[in-house]
């Protein structure tokens, strides 16, 4: 998964009237931590079984990293400087099978609520 990618459809759904609903947003910076793993392990995950959940998570925390900066006024340049700094980092860890981040990741993995089958599109 590009980055670019996530950082479009995360421009693109969080105008939609679905992002307004749901548990409100956690801090920035809690948000941008879940976004950086969960990319990171739907990078990883790129032609298996796990990419399509990993990825589901990836964008709902996108979504929500997106947000919580667009709302404490953050500068578009530096949440992307942010996200990728953050990306980055989370993938080393990932690769390098950081028992902590696994645990982070996992608990940033429990709180995407699940997407319901009929609701998501299939891309070509």
């Amino acid at each position: 998964m590009k980055l670019p990618l996530l950082i479009a459809a995360a421009f693109c759904a969080a105008s939609a009237p679905a992002a307004a609903e749901g548990p409100p947003l956690p801090p920035y910076p809690e948000a941008l931590r879940c976004a950086a793993l969960t990319e990171a392990a739907a990078t990883l995950a790129t032609g298996t079984a796990e990419e399509a959940p990993r990825f589901d998570a990836a964008v709902f925390w996108g979504l929500a990293a997106s947000e919580s900066a667009r709302k404490a006024r953050l500068p578009s340049a530096r949440f992307k400087q942010d996200q990728r700094e953050s990306g980055a980092a989370a993938l080393e860890r990932l690769k390098a099978a950081d028992a902590a981040a696994a645990a982070e990741l996992e608990a940033c993995r429990r709180r995407v609520p699940p997407v319901e089958p009929a609701r998501r599109r299939q891309i070509p």
